[in-house]
């Protein structure tokens, strides 16, 4: 075999180390790939994908939106017309009318605690209000009330009553006017003039049960007044009798003093009034006693001069004139003459008098004294005697005290509910209803269905369950359909998106004219290529898919024109010994010079290499279909005819068989620098990554994936991808080159 190889391809194995290293080994060090393989989108999700998520599944949205609708349009029509009729009550501060009976005079207590306002509305939706306006409107007998519509009625009318109060109660409504004591109350019904009428009976039974509680409230209170009068009076009664039955066997007698600075009467027991009026006496006396003493005590230490006694001084005044009268007298005679002796005789006279008034009076101050401290003495026992009996009827008077202030109380207790009871009694008269009728309900409007909310509704809902069928479709949706989809699905950068051409379009005749949109794609994911590396394209590249008809031969000859058209020395290699893809012209039953001899041994690589037509760019046919293919391809001669290969081509394209179900795509992506992997628009993320696995199994180097087939005005495709193409490709017919000896036949492979 070896003498059919070009000089120096003999040796390629030993001079370069093996089958695998040779090819990798060249640019595979400096090979740098522009996206990680974890499947991993750098970005992440966006507003635009979201919106491409809608608009490709904007027939599903729009189904279940006018699904919706149309439900929302069938609910309308098939409810029950539901009427609305309303009516407005005023609630005003509730005011208690008492009268004083004092002054005859009504006096108003306003009741405006917040809650009562909130009571009321209570009060509105209660059941005993309901129950009221079905009895007074007999609304047991009506059918729909008190018994089902087209229904028997019921025999039972308590329990008719008690349901036709429970659908009142389930139809009626309290909507208050938080800014106001204004409220409004709603009554819905099938029939017009019925809620018109149930409304108006619930403004006028509840102004009725508001005056009949009322009323019930002031008679149970009277009745609960009278009762307690009763047993307050008895309670008075017999504490008075106690209070008298103990000051009689205790003795003690309370007489009416006065009255005191606060207009009450006080009394005093007559012990009390005795010790007081004798301590008056007594203090008499003592004062007494002491004036008779002093007179007595002065009467002894003094003289007749200064005692003075009118008989005394009248003693003295004639003593003091005959005493004058002897001093004349001694002047002129002596002291034995008879006028003298006489006069003396007379002095002699007056001084036993006044001798005698003398002890008289003091003899008589004496007595006043002993009398006068005789009387104190007597007051004073006798005051003792009152201080021992009041203090005995202190002690007794406790007890006594004691029975009197529970009298007291009771008396008090007796009067005020006295008093409460006759303003009950008055009051009772005189209840008014706060409560008043503002707007009567006239007639009744059309609550339910309401058309215009039911459609805004059911569009809402359906534009909602629209849209999360529509993200739960995408997400189910595991389908390769966009660019982003390779590196989001697939973890491979994105080399290009190929656009898809109308059926009967021929996409090699559009390849071979550089000025088409398809050759301009294709270039473009040649240069991706060439700037995905740091050291530049790979020289040796396999295009393989996950299954046939994707598009990887019209791929592997477009990237072959691309690198020939830059000048590269190109050779395009079909390696599908299988199905091939490149035929001659001139070779009619599929047996000239391929790639198949040079595996075998049997022909010289010269001979398999034909001229494409193309400037710099070659073919080699697959040859004759081998009986074992993969074990050609996995032989140490492939890498020594790739490797001579790259001594005469810049560039070695590989069409591979597509990877599922075929060894030849993984061996030969461990022996080229780069794979570029084709996938078909629509291909299933599963089976896609599943080759994708076999491959990076096999240490292949992907450089990235080409999408294929690519509809850009698909719905969710928006205008972001490619070059705005308006048409696509089909891979279908024959396309044939400038050359006229050879054809390239993508046949059923790209169809």
């Amino acid at each position: 075999m070896n003498d059919q190889l070009p000089q120096g391809l003999a040796n390629a194995g030993a001079l370069t180390g093996g089958v695998r290293g040779p090819l990798r080994t060249t640019t595979g060090g400096a090979l740098a790939l522009p996206y990680n393989h974890l499947g991993q989108d750098a970005q992440g999700s966006s507003y635009l994908d979201l919106w491409r998520t809608i608009v490709k599944w904007r027939l599903v949205v729009l189904g279940v939106l006018l699904a919706s609708i149309a439900l929302a349009i069938a609910v309308t029509l098939l409810t029950t017309k539901i009427y609305r009729a309303s009516a407005t009550l005023e609630i005003a501060a509730e005011q208690s009318q008492i009268m004083n009976t004092d002054e005859s005079k009504a006096n108003s207590v306003l009741l405006a605690r917040p809650d009562y306002l909130r009571t009321q509305y209570g009060l509105l939706g209660s059941k005993a209000l309901a129950d009221k306006v079905a009895r007074s409107m007999d609304l047991g007998s009506v059918e729909g009330f008190g018994y089902e519509r087209g229904g028997k009625p019921n025999s039972d009318r308590g329990a008719a009553l008690r349901r036709a109060a429970s659908v009142l109660k389930g139809n009626f409504k309290v909507v208050p006017d938080n800014t106001s004591r204004l409220v409004e109350i709603i009554y819905f019904d099938p029939d017009q003039a019925t809620a018109t009428r149930i409304v108006n009976a619930f403004a006028r039974n509840f102004i009725e049960f508001n005056l009949d509680r009322k009323m019930s409230a002031t008679a149970y209170t009277g009745k609960l007044l009278q009762r307690r009068l009763a047993t307050t009076k008895a309670k008075l009664e017999a504490s008075e009798r106690a209070a008298v039955d103990y000051a009689r066997s205790a003795g003690i007698i309370n007489v009416t003093t006065g009255t005191n600075a606060a207009g009450e009467s006080s009394e005093s027991s007559l012990t009390s009034g005795s010790l007081v009026d004798w301590n008056g006496a007594l203090a008499k006396a003592q004062q007494e006693r002491i004036a008779a003493e002093q007179k007595f005590r002065q009467a002894q230490g003094t003289t007749s001069e200064d005692i003075t006694n009118p008989t005394i001084q009248s003693l003295l005044s004639a003593r003091a004139q005959i005493t004058a009268q002897v001093g004349e007298l001694l002047n002129v005679y002596r002291e034995n003459y008879p006028q003298i002796v006489q006069l003396r005789s007379r002095l002699s006279d007056i001084d036993r008098n006044i001798a005698t008034e003398k002890a008289r009076i003091r003899k008589a101050l004496q007595s006043d004294y002993q009398a006068a401290l005789a009387s104190e003495g007597q007051l004073n026992a006798q005051v003792n005697s009152l201080k021992n009996s009041v203090m005995t009827l202190s002690d007794k008077n406790i007890q006594y005290t004691i029975l009197r202030r529970e009298v007291d109380t009771n008396r008090e207790l007796y009067a005020a509910l006295l008093q409460r009871y006759k303003e009950v009694d008055v009051a009772d008269g005189v209840a008014a209803s706060n409560i008043a009728i503002v707007d009567d309900a006239t007639s009744a409007s059309l609550a339910r269905p309401n058309a215009l909310f039911n459609l805004g509704l059911g569009a809402l809902l359906g534009l909602l369950v629209g849209l999360l069928a529509a993200f739960v479709l995408e997400f189910l949706d595991d389908s390769i359909k966009m660019p982003d989809d390779l590196g989001s699905k697939l973890g491979l950068p994105t080399l290009g998106a190929i656009p898809k051409l109308p059926a009967g379009e021929n996409v090699i005749g559009e390849l071979v004219h550089s000025g088409s949109q398809i050759a301009e794609a294709y270039f473009s994911v040649r240069t991706a290529i060439e700037f995905g590396t740091s050291a530049g394209a790979p020289r040796t590249i396999l295009v393989s898919s996950s299954r046939p008809a994707e598009g990887k031969s019209v791929t592997s000859f477009a990237l072959a024109q691309a690198f020939a058209k830059v000048g590269n020395r190109t050779l395009l290699i079909d390696a599908d010994m299988r199905k091939p893809t490149i035929k001659l012209k001139d070779d009619q039953h599929g047996q000239a010079i391929g790639l198949s001899n040079l595996l075998s041994g049997s022909e010289e690589i010269e001979q398999a290499i034909y001229d494409a037509g193309i400037a710099n760019l070659s073919l080699m046919p697959a040859g004759p279909v081998p009986p074992n293919a993969a074990e050609l391809l996995s032989s140490r001669r492939t890498a020594e005819v790739l490797m001579f290969l790259l001594g005469r081509f810049d560039t070695v394209i590989i069409d591979a068989p597509p990877v599922m179900g075929l060894a030849d795509a993984p061996i030969l992506s461990s022996l080229v620098e780069g794979t570029v992997f084709v996938v078909e628009a629509g291909s299933r993320r599963l089976a896609v990554r599943r080759a994708v696995a076999r491959l990076e199994a096999a240490d292949a180097q992907l450089l990235g994936a080409v999408l294929t087939k690519f509809n850009h005005s698909a719905p969710g495709m928006g205008d972001g991808y490619g070059y705005g193409y308006g048409y696509g490709y089909g891979y279908g017919g024959t396309g044939k080159s400038r050359s006229t000896s050879t054809e390239i036949r993508v046949g059923t492979e790209e169809s």
